[in-house]
């Protein structure tokens, strides 16, 4: 039996179910290899510091090492980002999505479910990244961005956008003041070009970059229906788009 001289390491478990002399490792988490002997990387950058000339394509990444987690398979992007080595994480939402025929607050809900991970996992990949970013986008044609928001990692209402500080409950526009604003600004508090709710295509983009609060978990939009505005008795017809980018890690923490 060629498992009898425990030919495996780092705990592995040893199998030979064939005719012949030949035997497979069972790997533990965080171990890859022939025999097991090779600790996965811990990210796309930790590949690049352990082998610099490791090229764009499918990696498997194990953030928490021996911790139990399960290995993910990801994209290292080695160009991106002065080529540190960027994680690359997929999910089912990417394309440009409409919203329309949701009028309350949030009434529209897009899980988001990331390909081959879970939170944990991906909360493991950022406790050992240096930076963590998606892109997100909502095109806007009178529909009012105060009633959507993005769900963070922790199950908590974000109502910050790209650009803003998680308590301003602005976008980017809002905090360099260069938001649209109505043309009496008593009327209505404009932080974000979204917020003008008239009937002029808009959009708010740019990447959320808080590590605490990433990634995107779940999308909730509103004010989607049909708006009738003084004499227009066919209204308005409201809608959005939204759309998020791939999850992404780099720099080692």
């Amino acid at each position: 039996n060629p498992c009898s001289s425990d030919p495996c390491v780092h705990g592995a478990t040893c199998f030979s179910g064939f005719t012949d002399k030949r035997y497979v490792c069972l790997c533990q988490a965080g171990y890859a290899g022939e025999n097991c002997e090779k600790a996965l990387p811990k990210s796309c950058s930790d590949l690049k510091k352990l082998d610099p000339n490791t090229k764009i394509g499918p990696c498997l990444i194990d953030p928490d090492g021996d911790g139990g987690l399960s290995a993910l398979n990801v994209t290292c992007d080695m160009s991106d980002k002065d080529g540190v080595g960027v994680t690359v994480i997929s999910h089912d939402s990417e394309n440009r999505t409409l919203v329309d025929g949701y009028e309350e607050t949030g009434s529209y809900s897009r899980d988001i479910h990331y390909k081959g991970a879970n939170i944990s996992q991906l909360v493991n990949l950022i406790d050992i990244s240096q930076h963590c970013e998606q892109f997100i986008k909502y095109e806007c044609l009178g529909s009012n961005l105060k009633d959507g928001f993005w769900v963070s990692r922790d199950s908590v209402a974000m109502t910050y956008w790209s650009g803003a500080t998680p308590e301003s409950h602005m976008c980017g526009c809002g905090i360099t003041n260069t938001c649209p604003q109505p043309g009496n600004p008593a009327d209505y508090s404009v932080h974000c070009n979204c917020h003008m709710n008239d009937n002029v295509w808009r959009e708010d983009s740019g990447v959320l970059t808080n590590r605490t609060h990433l990634p995107v978990k779940q999308l909730k939009f509103g004010d989607t229906g049909v708006s009738h505005l003084g004499d227009d008795l066919h209204g308005n017809n409201e809608k959005g788009y939204h759309t998020l980018g791939k999850f992404k890690c780099y720099g080692i923490a």
